[in-house]
């Protein structure tokens, strides 16, 4: 069997492909997250980043008095994360084991669209059945993810290709829907003469390759998985400045553990 998408997306080189998604905008992301529903007051409550890739909110997390955990699958960006936010405890696991117990964390985020892997009907729903598992009652999951609405609408049936350079790299983009899913395929290749930068982010002379695939759920939809684990959404945005649900790129939502409101 093939080796999921997710195992070679993430390597060392992850940071610099998405550099522009940077520390300032994840500062913008969190600032919004107590808007929609309180954080805890930072007071040393556990906070999980689940996804947290090269650590670039635990900082801010910490900053704030909370006691951050990072988990990932990736050791490069974990090696990351640790050289950037010495101290906070990292994690190593799979987003669908979760090595926690039972109402450990006030609030667990998943940022940047670190969900929707699986697909539906696999591993989406352990994924969050975990999180509703590891959150107390009364604790939020904070999503971060594509607004999938505009996403169908902006691609339709055409395939959109992007070409861009990031660091050593160059970089090509080749995006499609894909059923139920928006599928990215990436290119990876060194600039000339910068064979050697882009060899210690592991990308070699042959460059990579790899097809990234997102599940798109519709807004219902997620509410629908997430009550599966006892979530309910309790407040949403359309991007980190607050705007409306539908009138931004991104679905940024707050859902609460516990009863039906």
């Amino acid at each position: 069997m093939a080796e999921a998408w997710y195992h070679a997306a993430f390597g060392a080189f992850y940071p610099v492909v998405y550099g522009h998604r940077d520390d300032a905008e994840a500062r913008r992301c969190l600032a919004l997250l107590p808007r929609l529903a309180a954080l805890p007051a930072g007071g040393g409550e556990r906070v999980l980043d689940l996804g947290c890739g090269d650590g670039r909110h635990l900082g801010p997390l910490a900053s704030a008095g909370l006691a951050a955990t990072g988990l990932d699958l990736s050791d490069p960006l974990l090696r990351a994360a640790r050289a950037r936010e010495d101290g906070v405890p990292l994690v190593r696991a799979d987003m669908r084991a979760l090595p926690f117990g039972d109402g450990s964390f006030a609030a667990v985020l998943s940022l940047f669209t670190a969900f929707g892997y699986f697909g539906p009907e696999g591993g989406d729903r352990e994924m969050v059945a975990g999180i509703a598992r590891v959150l107390a009652p009364g604790g939020h999951w904070y999503l971060d993810y594509l607004d999938a609405d505009r996403v169908r609408d902006e691609l339709g049936p055409a395939v959109r290709e992007r070409q861009r350079v990031a660091g050593p790299l160059r970089v090509l983009e080749i995006r499609r829907l894909d059923g139920d899913a928006v599928a990215k395929e990436v290119r990876l290749t060194a600039l000339p003469g910068r064979e050697a930068e882009a060899g210690a982010l592991g990308v070699g002379p042959h460059g990579i390759a790899y097809t990234e695939r997102v599940a798109l759920y519709t807004l219902s939809g997620l509410d629908a998985l997430a009550a599966t684990g006892g979530l309910w959404r309790v407040a949403g945005a359309g991007d980190y400045d607050g705007a409306p649900l539908g009138a931004g790129t991104r679905w940024v939502l707050a859902y609460r553990r516990g009863t039906r409101p």
